[in-house]
């Protein structure tokens, strides 16, 4: 289920839950009767218990859903320049990292991760590679035009190792298709 349609059901089902402790407790404070009435229908409608006993579970299982999601917080890796701090979130590198492979004719996909430790930033990167690449050359280039770029456009020296790994070779080889044509002349 989408994340809207989970927010917006949790809060229609909070704003029940408001209204309808706002109205017992008005009830009890200031209408004695429509109290007594709403507990006799409560004992003896089992459709009106069964919807209040139903919206109460749904509000406590939202709320476990969506609770359970906090938001993620926001991780970013600092470093000083001639005018102060400056911050950059992990996911804005990730997205430039991912980026920079795109500019590459081989690299059919990319997806990026950090990995930080006190002194570096490494950079884990999995490729979906086009047939017919060198992919010991494909991953040196591609290594060294991160690690550019990352010092140049963002300022981050800390840069330790670039890892690639290639997650699938996409197409059929050339070479084989070629070879298997000649067998059957």
């Amino acid at each position: 289920m989408a994340t809207w349609i989970k927010k917006a059901l949790d809060i229609v089902v909070a704003l029940l839950l408001l209204a309808m402790g706002c109205w017992l407790v008005y009830a009890s404070w200031f209408d004695q009767a429509t109290l007594e009435s709403v507990l006799d229908g409560v004992k003896n409608s089992p459709f009106f218990s069964m919807a209040v006993g139903l919206l109460l579970i749904l509000s406590f299982l939202l709320r476990m859903v969506v609770g359970s999601r906090s938001a993620r917080k926001e991780t970013y890796i600092d470093f000083q320049s001639d005018d102060g701090n400056v911050g950059i979130s992990i996911q804005a590198i990730q997205d430039f990292v991912e980026r920079i492979g795109t500019e590459f004719a081989a690299v059919k996909s990319i997806e990026s991760k950090l990995v930080r430790d006190r002194e570096n930033l490494d950079i884990v990167v999995g490729v979906r590679v086009l047939t017919g690449n060198k992919i010991p050359e494909l991953s040196q280039v591609l290594q060294q035009r991160i690690r550019e770029s990352v010092r140049e456009s963002l300022g981050l020296e800390g840069i330790g190792k670039i890892t690639v790994q290639v997650k699938e070779i996409i197409g059929a080889p050339e070479k084989a298709a070629k070879h298997d044509d000649n067998l059957t002349e």
